[in-house]
């Protein structure tokens, strides 16, 4: 007997037809600040004047929302043929909070697929620049599931923090990342410390690997104090430090064009 093909999956690729660049921003690990990096390279790629979007693809621990101190008391998506992300400052935001309001989603297997084709299904982005996708950490359902659906057109950003137990898992999905055939744009090493030894044997084993190192992002204490505001963020030292991360992305993607 022959499977039947969901299709919203050919609908997910229609709903995307117009986003130029889609970047995951992945880790391995929890606990590297993944979301707040999420947040920070989409506020300074809209600063810069592109259409920038964010989806929230953390199905069970949804926060980027909170990050960027969205009241889901009074922000909610439009539905017009489909759901239309509101405008956070100008960066559109999806994210599975609008429905769930921070009550618990113990979600696996098949409810995450599903969750995961149906919020890709119903989103209408419109023309937009980039598309940051906030992951859950590790090789989850939901990012093989990204994986097979999205393919080569996502060039993911891993994240990683200076840790024996980051670094290897990191270099680890961005080899796997390149054997089926998806090419991560590098990895930013979050917050950063004293860890010399570390930081000089993580930047050998990528030149080994030939994994790409976008850039360091200090330990910075005010980010904790910001969440929730995003001028407050954009104080912060790390708002800075994510401006020459974003012009080392940009540099890349311009240089595969050509």
């Amino acid at each position: 007997m022959t499977a039947i093909k969901d299709p919203r999956l050919s609908i997910i690729r229609e709903r995307i037809r117009n986003v130029k660049h889609v970047i995951p921003v992945a880790s391995y690990k929890g606990g590297v600040g993944k979301t707040i990096v999420t947040a920070l390279i989409a506020l300074k790629l809209r600063d810069r004047g592109f259409r920038t979007g964010i989806l929230d693809l953390d199905l069970t621990n949804p926060s980027i929302h909170t990050v960027l101190g969205v009241d889901l008391d009074t922000i909610k998506p439009e539905e017009e043929r489909g759901v239309v992300p509101p405008e956070i400052q100008g960066v559109k935001l999806m994210t599975l909070a609008y429905y769930t309001r921070e009550r618990p989603t113990p979600l696996r297997g098949m409810d995450l697929v599903n969750a995961f084709r149906e919020l890709m299904s119903i989103t209408l982005w419109g023309y937009i620049d980039f598309l940051l996708i906030d992951t859950p950490p590790g090789f989850s359902d939901v990012i093989l599931e990204l994986s097979n659906t999205l393919g080569r057109i996502s060039n993911p950003i891993l994240v990683s923090i200076l840790s024996k137990l980051s670094i290897k898992p990191t270099i680890n999905l961005y080899k796997y990342m390149k054997e089926i055939r998806i090419e991560p744009l590098g990895v930013v090493l979050n917050m950063i410390s004293e860890e010399e030894d570390l930081k000089k044997t993580f930047f050998e084993t990528a030149s080994i690997e030939d994994i790409r190192i976008l850039g360091l992002m200090r330990r910075d204490p005010e980010i904790e104090k910001a969440i929730g505001s995003i001028n407050d963020l954009k104080r912060t030292k790390a708002y800075e430090e994510i401006g020459e991360i974003v012009r080392e992305v940009l540099k890349i993607i311009e240089s595969r064009r050509s």
